[in-house]
Order: C-alpha cells, then sequence, then structure tokens
C-alpha cells in the first residue's frame, strides 16, 4: 500500500516539476536563454532549415558510437524560425559548418515581418573543433520586430549555387540576453509568459 502512494506522489510531482521548468524558462530571471538545433532531432525553440531544395535532407551519421547529423545548403538563402517567450536586447549565434575558404556565409534576423529588410553579418571563424569550423555573430535584438514571438533568421551565401560547393551544418547554438529579472520587470515578464502560452 505504501509502495501505491509513493508512486502516487510522484505523479503528482511529475508535472508540477515540469511546469516550474518550463516557467523558470520562459521567464528568463537570468536574463540568458539558451537554444541549440544539433540537426539530429527536433528542437521546440529553433525550426528546421528550409526551405527544402535550397538544404538537402539531413544525413545521420555514426561515428564512434555517436551519431553527428548534418544538412547541406546549397543553393542562397534558407531560413530558421525561434519561437521566444519574450523580447531580448541581443543574440549570439554560433554555427559549426564546414565550407570552402572562398565561399561566403552570412546570418541575420529579420528586422520586420512585413518588410524584406535583414540584418545581416559576416560569420566570424573562431576556432576548429574535430573537422568542424566554429563562427559567430552577435546581433542587435533591439530593433527587430518579432512575429507571434517568432524570429526568423537568414542564412546568406550568394552565388552558392553557381559555385556548385556546399555549406555543411552540423549545430546551431543562441544565447538571447536581456537585462535579468529584477521587481521592475517581473510582472511584464510574468505576463509575457501568459501571452506566451496562449499563442
Amino acid at each position: 500500500m505504501r509502495y501505491y502512494k509513493h508512486i502516487r506522489i510522484i505523479l503528482i510531482l511529475i508535472p508540477i516539476v515540469i511546469l516550474g521548468w518550463l516557467a523558470y524558462k520562459h521567464i528568463t530571471p537570468s536574463g540568458i536563454l539558451k537554444v541549440d538545433y544539433d540537426f539530429c532531432a527536433e528542437d521546440p525553440f529553433i525550426s528546421k532549415f528550409s526551405p527544402m531544395g535550397r538544404v538537402l535532407d539531413i544525413e545521420k551519421i555514426k561515428h564512434q558510437k555517436l551519431k553527428i547529423c548534418t544538412q547541406a545548403m546549397v543553393i542562397d538563402p534558407v531560413y530558421f524560425d525561434v519561437r521566444l517567450p519574450q523580447s531580448f536586447e541581443q543574440a549570439r549565434i554560433t554555427l559549426w559548418y564546414k565550407k570552402d575558404p572562398d565561399i561566403p556565409l552570412r546570418i541575420g534576423p529579420r528586422f520586420n515581418p512585413n518588410e524584406w529588410i535583414w540584418n545581416l553579418q559576416d560569420i566570424k571563424f573562431e576556432r576548429t573543433e574535430a573537422d568542424w569550423e566554429i563562427g559567430t555573430i552577435t546581433a542587435d535584438l533591439s530593433h527587430i520586430q518579432m512575429d507571434n514571438n517568432r524570429l526568423r533568421f537568414l542564412i546568406s551565401s550568394p552565388g552558392l549555387d553557381v559555385s556548385g560547393q556546399q555549406i555543411i551544418f552540423n549545430q546551431i547554438k543562441i544565447e538571447f540576453g536581456k537585462q535579468p529579472l529584477n521587481t521592475e520587470n517581473f510582472w511584464s515578464r510574468f505576463k509575457n509568459l501568459i501571452h506566451f502560452i496562449h499563442k
């Protein structure tokens, strides 16, 4: 009987813990939200790259007991969306990729959902990790408008299709930042959470 009682307590606590974790994730008291996409599984925040045809099917490769997933871009440009619980002031984007040194690679968010204007920046190479190049940009989001809690990003490589080259992606990480939670912005963050849940 005691055994069943423990099971009941666990079953009650599980959704409470999950809800608490989601609330913490969406309110982001630290002011930092980190999201990442490794192409192996769908992510609740970052969408798949699109449209198909400009990117090829995702390849899943087993390498020394590890599963590595990659996706090749063959035509410029491609897009992905990031679903956010609230607005942020900046985003640091880190990309794992392979490409020819002469092939350009730029990325950035759209300023306005109703206009074809993008805040594109050249990827700044930082280091190599295994066989992958790692590059970053830091995007100012203070003037970026979201569309139903979504930011759209564009990855650009002009002339990629005529070059016959590919850009292969392995992982993308984005760190969004803003002012930490305090007594002055607590209620606005809470309202944003409720608004986000209802969308």
